[in-house]
């Protein structure tokens, strides 16, 4: 099922207290979720790191938000 996400773009990203934010995907533990969410490369401040990332277009983008997640 594919679930309305609220996403960023990836050259936006989000700085907390805790660090750089990542998308919700990380720890989401739905199965039956058919949105365009794959594992690829992301590089931040020059550190290389693999994320799921929502992935539809010419740049990924994090999941912010969405209606399927489930931690």
């Amino acid at each position: 099922m594919e679930y309305r996400c609220q996403t960023v773009n990836i050259s936006r990203m989000i700085v907390g207290a805790k660090g750089f934010f990542n998308s919700i995907c990380e720890s989401c533990t739905t199965e039956d979720c058919s949105n365009p969410i794959e594992k690829t490369k992301v590089s931040i401040l020059g550190v290389t790191k693999e994320m799921r990332v929502y992935n539809r277009g010419k740049e990924p983008r994090l999941v912010v938000q969405c209606e399927g997640y489930m931690p």
